[in-house]
Protein backbone atom coordinates (compact mmCIF):
# COMPACT_ATOMS: atom_id res chain seq x y z
CA UNK A 1 0.00 0.00 0.00
CA UNK A 2 1.26 3.50 -0.89
CA UNK A 3 2.37 5.79 1.92
CA UNK A 4 0.41 8.91 2.77
CA UNK A 5 1.98 12.35 3.23
CA UNK A 6 1.87 12.33 7.01
CA UNK A 7 4.12 14.47 9.20
CA UNK A 8 3.51 12.58 12.41
CA UNK A 9 0.93 11.08 14.74
CA UNK A 10 -1.36 11.91 17.62
CA UNK A 11 0.66 10.91 20.68
CA UNK A 12 -1.49 12.15 23.55
CA UNK A 13 -5.03 13.36 24.13
CA UNK A 14 -4.79 15.87 26.98
CA UNK A 15 -8.46 16.89 27.13
CA UNK A 16 -11.60 16.99 25.03
CA UNK A 17 -10.24 20.23 23.60
CA UNK A 18 -6.54 19.54 23.02
CA UNK A 19 -4.17 16.91 21.65
CA UNK A 20 -0.40 16.58 21.34
CA UNK A 21 1.22 15.54 18.08
CA UNK A 22 4.83 14.44 17.54
CA UNK A 23 5.59 17.25 15.08
CA UNK A 24 7.60 20.18 16.42
CA UNK A 25 8.72 23.66 15.52
CA UNK A 26 10.92 22.50 12.62
CA UNK A 27 7.71 21.87 10.63
CA UNK A 28 4.94 23.84 12.37
CA UNK A 29 4.42 27.26 13.93
CA UNK A 30 1.60 28.62 16.05
CA UNK A 31 -1.39 29.40 13.84
CA UNK A 32 -0.71 26.62 11.33
CA UNK A 33 -3.48 24.15 10.63
CA UNK A 34 -3.10 20.39 10.63
CA UNK A 35 -5.43 17.59 9.67
CA UNK A 36 -5.93 14.44 11.69
CA UNK A 37 -6.76 11.51 9.44
CA UNK A 38 -6.68 7.79 8.86
CA UNK A 39 -5.38 6.10 5.74
CA UNK A 40 -8.03 4.22 3.82
CA UNK A 41 -7.92 1.99 0.81
CA UNK A 42 -5.56 2.39 -2.10
CA UNK A 43 -6.88 4.37 -5.08
CA UNK A 44 -5.95 3.08 -8.55
CA UNK A 45 -6.43 4.48 -12.03
CA UNK A 46 -8.18 2.51 -14.77
CA UNK A 47 -4.89 0.79 -15.70
CA UNK A 48 -4.37 -0.46 -12.13
CA UNK A 49 -1.63 2.04 -11.26
CA UNK A 50 -1.60 3.27 -7.68
CA UNK A 51 -2.62 6.91 -7.22
CA UNK A 52 -2.14 6.85 -3.46
CA UNK A 53 -4.23 6.11 -0.44
CA UNK A 54 -7.57 7.71 0.37
CA UNK A 55 -7.19 9.94 3.42
CA UNK A 56 -10.26 10.17 5.64
CA UNK A 57 -10.07 13.54 7.44
CA UNK A 58 -11.27 13.36 11.03
CA UNK A 59 -10.57 16.98 12.00
CA UNK A 60 -8.78 20.15 10.94
CA UNK A 61 -7.09 21.69 13.99
CA UNK A 62 -5.12 24.81 14.86
CA UNK A 63 -1.58 24.59 16.22
CA UNK A 64 -1.70 26.64 19.43
CA UNK A 65 1.74 25.86 20.85
CA UNK A 66 4.94 24.33 19.51
CA UNK A 67 8.16 23.06 21.00
CA UNK A 68 11.15 21.45 19.33
CA UNK A 69 9.63 17.95 19.23
CA UNK A 70 5.86 18.30 19.64
CA UNK A 71 2.89 20.63 19.17
CA UNK A 72 -0.42 21.16 20.94
CA UNK A 73 -3.48 21.44 18.71
CA UNK A 74 -7.04 22.58 19.35
CA UNK A 75 -10.21 23.06 17.33
CA UNK A 76 -10.52 26.87 17.38
CA UNK A 77 -13.82 28.10 15.93
CA UNK A 78 -15.49 31.47 15.65
CA UNK A 79 -19.09 31.34 16.78
CA UNK A 80 -21.85 33.79 16.04
CA UNK A 81 -23.60 35.62 18.82
CA UNK A 82 -27.00 33.94 19.04
CA UNK A 83 -28.62 36.07 21.72
CA UNK A 84 -32.27 36.99 21.24
CA UNK A 85 -31.32 40.66 20.77
CA UNK A 86 -28.85 39.70 18.10
CA UNK A 87 -31.44 37.56 16.32
CA UNK A 88 -33.93 40.43 16.12
CA UNK A 89 -31.28 42.78 14.76
CA UNK A 90 -30.23 40.26 12.12
CA UNK A 91 -33.65 38.96 11.15
CA UNK A 92 -33.04 39.59 7.46
CA UNK A 93 -29.77 37.65 7.68
CA UNK A 94 -31.64 34.67 9.13
CA UNK A 95 -33.79 34.42 6.04
CA UNK A 96 -30.97 34.95 3.57
CA UNK A 97 -28.46 32.43 4.91
CA UNK A 98 -27.22 30.14 2.17
CA UNK A 99 -26.30 26.53 2.57
CA UNK A 100 -23.95 24.59 0.30
CA UNK A 101 -25.11 21.14 -0.73
CA UNK A 102 -23.77 18.55 -3.16
CA UNK A 103 -26.18 17.93 -6.02
CA UNK A 104 -26.41 14.62 -7.85
CA UNK A 105 -24.18 14.11 -10.86
CA UNK A 106 -25.37 12.51 -14.07
CA UNK A 107 -23.39 9.25 -13.78
CA UNK A 108 -23.77 5.68 -14.93
CA UNK A 109 -24.95 4.04 -11.70
CA UNK A 110 -23.51 0.70 -12.84
CA UNK A 111 -20.04 2.29 -12.54
CA UNK A 112 -20.47 3.38 -8.91
CA UNK A 113 -17.76 1.78 -6.71
CA UNK A 114 -17.97 3.37 -3.25
CA UNK A 115 -15.01 3.69 -0.90
CA UNK A 116 -15.17 1.42 2.11
CA UNK A 117 -14.64 3.85 4.96
CA UNK A 118 -14.75 3.81 8.70
CA UNK A 119 -16.36 7.23 8.98
CA UNK A 120 -15.71 7.46 12.71
CA UNK A 121 -14.43 10.98 13.44
CA UNK A 122 -13.16 10.03 16.89
CA UNK A 123 -9.52 11.07 17.22
CA UNK A 124 -7.38 8.25 18.61
CA UNK A 125 -3.76 7.76 19.61
CA UNK A 126 -1.73 6.92 16.53
CA UNK A 127 -3.96 8.80 14.06
CA UNK A 128 -1.92 10.39 11.30
CA UNK A 129 -1.20 14.14 11.01
CA UNK A 130 -0.52 16.27 7.95
CA UNK A 131 -0.17 20.00 7.40
CA UNK A 132 -3.26 21.64 5.96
Amino acid sequence: MEQTNNLGKVIRIISEKAIIIDVGSDYLTEGDKVQIYTAGEEIKDLDGNSLGVYEYIKATLDVVQTSKNYSICKNIVEKENTSLYSEFNNLSALYSRKQKVAEDLCVDTDDINPLHLDENKTIKLGDLVKKY
